[in-house]
């Protein structure tokens, strides 16, 4: 059993990973829109799979961790988040 405080700072992780991961894909999509079909696949692949990896490193840094439910609602509560915040700035911005 993982003790709480680990957990604790896996979900605190979680969320901001997914905060972050979101700001990434904004940044990014606009290059990767741009290029040929076939570019994007391979350029969306090694993006997920570069994210995937920063994250599984990150969670092993933590502390011995299982790779909960929790952890994938916390990323996605997080990427959501972003999401929401950015779109009611733009609305503000829009006016």
């Amino acid at each position: 059993m993982i003790e709480l405080n680990i957990q604790i700072k896996l979900v605190i992780f979680s969320l901001i990973y997914g905060f972050l991961f979101s700001i990434f894909l904004d940044v990014l999509y606009p290059i990767i829109k741009k290029q040929k079909k076939i570019i994007k696949i391979f350029l969306s692949f090694l993006l997920v799979m570069f994210m995937a990896i920063i994250y599984f490193i990150a969670i092993d840094k933590i502390g011995y961790v299982l790779f909960h439910i929790y952890s994938i609602l916390a990323i996605i509560v997080g990427f959501v988040t972003y999401d929401i915040m950015i779109s009611l700035i733009a609305k503000k911005y829009k006016r």
